[in-house]
């Protein structure tokens, strides 16, 4: 429903314009003279205004210029009985949408109000994305939805505490370490580093030397002069271990000492040193169940989910789409030196019915596809390459290995051997594919590839 002025001297065809606005749902309001317009207009701030050219107090185009001007920016529709082509410049050059010939029937009024009212809704929910994203530009964490919100309030309760550690958990793709820059950002440790490690991205020995760091002559290999770890790097700031849920066993109990005791020791080393750093885990896995198979101790777990913030799938807040993929458009354009006037609300409507299995890495990637696709201008629906794929379900996989199993045979890591089996068979050999059936990182498949001799070819 749209708030319409008709302007128009004769009294009959007034109340016809305004019987055909309200047949269509609109609420309308009515002035005889250009002055009433003008004094209406600015009263009931209108969406549409139908303006005749004809007044007895001088031309529509008179008023025209004024009405344009005001503050709620009204779209004005001229109507005139003697429709040139010098007439429809001059009321265009003055502001006028379009101009419309009388008498004017029902359904050429309804399709010009029908064209005007989208354009005035296309602009008006491009500006509040812009206003939305100029606010949130200055955080990392972007988004509308109640779930941002409450992810924004724990991030500050925790933000006080800079001693505390914390657990943020979460899909792959969501955010994670956002939230960790965030926490580190808004704390007393800002002035200090942050440094952040995947635990999933090297092996058990060299993880633990690039976190502890390592005395001169400790291995083979190493540097001769020794090196400092990552704890002692983050001294004064913050340690973010990323996929926390990947360390080996031996290295979890060394975390533990480290955070009971807040001391650390080099590898090599005889000599513990102190920590002065706040640690941040983050993981995609269920350390619930990680803890049931043996696979996490529960005693780390609860060292480092002394407080938690869980960030939700992008599937679970839609209406977070739009303000992120406007924010990404903006991001890339300062990027690509290209021009974008927003994003078309068809192409809106395909982003938010996406279910994003990638969470807000993918739709950045998307966005930053469609924008070199389409050079400049608006994203549209064809800019857009989003992938109709379901992934691989793991309890499908699961069911079928013990469906098979043998029931005098079923201990833990032949039924975790014979599962990677499985899921690799139903991913036609894809190891992406399998760590994310199988819920695991794809480092982490690797190792199990080569614990129970797989071949990983």
């Amino acid at each position: 429903m749209a708030r319409i002025l008709v302007a128009d001297d004769e009294p009959a065809v007034r109340a016809g314009l305004v019987a055909m606005c309200m047949a269509a749902g609109h609420r309308c309001f009515e002035a005889g003279t250009g002055a009433q317009a003008l004094a209406r207009a600015r009263d009931e701030a209108p969406d549409v205004i139908l303006l005749d050219l004809r007044m007895p107090d001088g031309g529509g185009l008179d008023v025209l210029p004024a009405l344009v001007a005001l503050p709620h920016g009204p779209t004005v529709l001229v109507l005139t009985g003697y429709v040139d082509v010098r007439t429809a410049v001059l009321a265009m050059q003055e502001g006028a949408a379009n101009v419309l010939e009388k008498p004017v029937d029902p359904p050429t009024l309804r399709r010009a109000l029908e064209r005007v009212l989208e354009g005035r809704f296309v602009r008006a929910e491009r500006d509040r994305l812009r206003s939305e994203v100029a606010q949130l530009r200055s955080g990392p964490i972007v988004g509308r939805s109640a779930a941002i919100r409450t992810v924004h309030e724990q991030i500050e309760r925790v933000a006080g505490t800079p001693h505390t550690t914390v657990l943020v958990t979460g899909d792959s793709g969501v955010g994670k370490e956002l939230v960790a820059r965030a926490i580190h950002e808004r704390s007393a440790r800002a002035g200090g580093p942050f440094v952040a490690l995947n635990c999933a991205a090297m092996s058990e020995g060299l993880l633990e030397a690039e976190l502890f760091g390592y005395e001169p002559g400790a291995f083979t290999g190493g540097d001769p002069r020794g090196r400092e770890g990552l704890i002692a790097a983050a001294k004064g700031g913050t340690l973010l271990l990323d996929e926390v849920g990947e360390l080996a066993l031996i290295l979890q109990a060394k975390l533990l000492r480290v955070l009971q005791e807040r001391t650390f020791r080099r590898v090599g080393g005889t000599r513990d040193l102190a920590m002065d750093a706040r640690v941040v885990g983050a993981t995609n896995r269920d350390l619930n169940a990680a803890i049931e198979q043996g696979r996490f101790r529960e005693d780390l777990y609860y060292r480092l989910n002394v407080l938690s913030i869980a960030v939700p799938p992008l599937r679970d807040r839609p209406e977070d789409v739009p303000v992120l993929a406007s924010c990404f458009l903006e991001r890339f354009s300062g990027e690509l030196g290209r021009p974008f006037t927003g994003i078309s609300p068809l192409a809106l409507d395909a982003l938010a019915r996406y279910p994003w299995p990638g969470n807000v890495r993918e739709l950045r990637n998307a966005i930053e596809r469609a924008a070199i696709l389409a050079q400049e201008g608006e994203l549209r629906p064809e800019h857009l390459v989003l992938e109709n794929r379901t992934r691989a379900q793991p309890a499908s996989v699961a069911e079928g290995v013990f469906a098979s199993a043998d029931p005098t045979d079923l201990r833990l890591d032949n039924m975790e051997a014979t599962l990677i089996r499985r899921a690799l068979e139903k991913c036609e050999g894809n190891k992406q594919r399998a760590s994310e059936a199988l819920g695991i990182h794809r480092s982490t498949l690797y190792k199990k590839l080569e614990l129970y001799g797989i071949p990983a070819g």
